[in-house]
């Protein structure tokens, strides 16, 4: 899956397991009638930041990344051809950035406004899409001919581990401090995977056999946030919490997108002052060429 190319591929359908005693409310973060889509957002102080891509009226199919920051005016990332989201460790951001059908990771200092590549090796001749940053450490896909790659990279010392491949889809979901989170398909279902970086332990997330899991969001405290489905696009697509402090094996539900179709393709999980966590996600429509931003407010995940 390229990033610019197809935007759904997995999808939706309700699972049996223990609910929250009550959902979280949606907000809307950005409901345009633009295709709004991966999402990214930090606090620095009393500086807020927050990114995303979107489209425009007048050029459908062509996305561009942007940051706003407390104080300061929008700014377009892409420098040229098109723009996707990945991540934020302020005042730094990383994106992707598609030039004549090169795709390339890409990062932006808010404070200095400098566009610059990430370490040597990271970017190659091949599909790199996806990223998220947080502190050291870079996640981000790598796409070959025939090969699907999720790679952690260090963006001070030369190490690099290949967290995931294969001949399937992967999807590098979120770093966060001492935990990554991504997406693992076979032929037959999805599952997300946590890795906690500094005991090398990856955890695959208890789920029903039948179900798919996908769009991984983790928090630095290692709670995850996933999209649980069937194969059908957009029916009773919810949201599911892990390792919060009273989450069972298999998830709570914390959040439904209801019967209308709805689905998203990817989150991200901002860690607040007082223990709260804001989840962004990108909820589409299936079989639509519309896409908003959300969020839910978790007051007290744990643990």
């Amino acid at each position: 899956m390229r990033r610019g190319l197809v935007i759904v591929v997995i999808a939706a359908a309700l699972v049996a397991v223990p609910a929250a005693d009550a959902l979280l409310s949606q907000q809307g973060v950005k409901t345009t009638g633009r295709y709004e889509q991966v999402p990214a957002a930090e606090t620095d102080g009393s500086t807020q930041y927050f990114a995303w891509s979107q489209n425009s009226r007048a050029h459908r199919n062509h996305f561009n990344a942007f940051l706003t920051r407390t104080g300061d005016s929008r700014v377009k990332l892409n420098a040229k051809g098109e723009g996707y989201v990945g991540g934020i460790d302020p005042p730094v951001v990383v994106y992707q950035q598609v030039v004549n059908g090169q795709s390339n990771l890409k990062l932006y200092n808010a404070v200095t406004q400098a566009r610059t590549d990430p370490p040597a090796g990271v970017n190659t001749l091949d599909w790199e899409w996806e990223p998220s940053i947080s502190g050291d450490w870079l996640i981000f896909g790598r796409q070959t001919n025939t090969t699907h790659f999720v790679i952690l990279r260090s963006l001070t010392t030369p190490t690099e581990v290949i967290l995931d491949q294969g001949p399937r889809f992967r999807h590098a979901g979120q770093v966060n401090g001492d935990f990554a989170a991504w997406t693992r398909c076979t032929r037959t279902t999805c599952n997300v995977v946590r890795k906690q970086i500094s005991t090398d332990t990856n955890t695959v997330l208890s789920k029903p056999s039948t179900k798919y899991q996908y769009g991984g969001a983790v928090t630095s405290t290692g709670i995850v946030y996933v999209a649980r489905s069937g194969p059908k696009c957009g029916a009773d697509v919810k949201m599911v919490r892990y390792f919060g402090a009273t989450d069972p094996a298999e998830g709570t539900i914390v959040a439904d997108l209801g019967t209308s179709g709805r689905d998203f393709w990817s989150a991200y999980a901002r860690d607040n002052a007082d223990g709260s966590v804001d989840v962004f996600y990108d909820r589409y429509l299936c079989g639509k060429s519309t896409s908003d931003i959300y969020s839910v407010h978790d007051p007290h995940p744990g643990p």
